[in-house]
């Protein structure tokens, strides 16, 4: 079991859109319209599912594990990258996509600094890996990580995207695409074992897993990175100006940091570690979800000192509601709410 219902629904309901938006954009380009950062994630992610999709079927008659399989799969992978999806994105911008890339990166000294910042978190993250796993001792294989360990990536997340809504939302808006990629093109060298690193995430990644994985996809970071990005893809608009949202829809593209960044976090690790009032028919507890609550709000609070664009013109009563049903929600759903949380939270701020 990968996906509960909910959670197929949302991702098919979510690439046919992606789809039927690249599709309808191939058909109508007309040169010189249109914002290249609008086009980069609708090629990027039909790309990847269609490599994902060819994959599946080629394995499915041939061992994925040897060395041929594994050459195949290298070789398949630039074709599909420089044969389809560059020239495809060549079409929909009129220009050179790796210049274009190179220029959009480098245009403004923030984003410089920006990009070598991530750059030092992804090695920290990395590094907590590699970290956690050398604390695995041999007669310990079924050690997992505890949840406060898990949570550390939540809160390197939560470092990454704020910088990027104040500074600069179109380059957060193109790395998450990027991320999105690399994650789901890991995901498949785990999955089918590709030499000759396939094997040795399944090792490293084993550690992190918990009962939501339970089936032969590790989804659960690919949820989070999407929970995170979703209020920033869908609204508002990257070349849209900043500031040009009123009251609490000001803080829709904080969505996925509020609701699964601070919220989820701080509800799983004072849940795990000091709750003892639990709600009727579930695990979670009334101390986690009053803290995010709280949690959520001192958020709130530090996003009004730091973007100076947010103006929630006296809705904070909405916002303390928001955020408690939110929290109410994570304490009850059944789904993954790496993925839900920031939807539902940005629909009540957008409400």
């Amino acid at each position: 079991r990968c996906f509960t219902p909910g959670e197929a629904l949302l991702i098919l309901t979510g690439i046919s859109f992606v789809l039927n938006q690249l599709i309808k954009r191939s058909l109508n380009v007309i040169e010189g319209r249109g914002d290249p950062v609008d086009f980069f994630l609708l090629v990027i992610v039909v790309g990847i599912v269609l490599l994902g999709i060819f994959f599946t079927a080629l394995f499915f008659f041939m061992d994925s594990g040897t060395w041929i399989s594994s050459m195949f799969f290298h070789m398949m992978t630039a074709v599909l990258g420089l044969g389809v999806v560059m020239p495809w994105l060549y079409r929909l911008i009129r220009r050179n996509p790796l210049f274009w890339l190179f220029q959009f990166l480098s245009q403004t000294q923030t984003r410089v600094y920006l990009l070598a910042y991530w750059t030092l978190l992804a090695i920290l993250a990395c590094t907590i890996v590699l970290y956690q796993n050398t604390k695995r001792s041999s007669g310990s294989k079924k050690h997992q990580a505890s949840t406060v360990t898990r949570k550390y990536f939540h809160f390197i997340v939560v470092a990454t995207y704020i910088p990027g809504l104040i500074y600069d939302r179109q380059l957060l808006y193109v790395a998450a695409v990027a991320c999105l990629a690399v994650l789901i093109l890991l995901e498949y060298v785990r999955y089918f074992r590709i030499k000759p690193f396939g094997q040795m995430l399944r090792h490293l990644l084993s550690l992190f897993l918990d009962e939501r994985d339970s089936g032969p996809l590790i989804l659960t970071h690919i949820y989070l990175l999407l929970g995170m990005s979703l209020p920033v893809w869908l609204f508002p608009r990257p070349c849209a100006p900043k500031g040009t949202l009123a009251g609490a829809g000001a803080l829709a593209p904080y969505s996925g940091v509020l609701a699964v960044g601070v919220g989820d976090s701080v509800a799983s690790i004072f849940g795990s570690t000091v709750g003892e009032i639990k709600w009727p028919g579930t695990k979670k507890t009334f101390e986690g979800t009053m803290t995010a609550i709280f949690a959520q709000i001192i958020t709130v609070a530090l996003i009004l000192i730091f973007d100076s664009t947010v103006d929630l013109n006296a809705s904070y009563s909405w916002i303390l509601v928001s955020v408690t049903l939110v929290s109410l929600l994570e304490a009850y759903t059944t789904q993954v709410d790496n993925l839900l949380l920031p939807l539902y939270l940005q629909i009540l701020l957008m409400a």
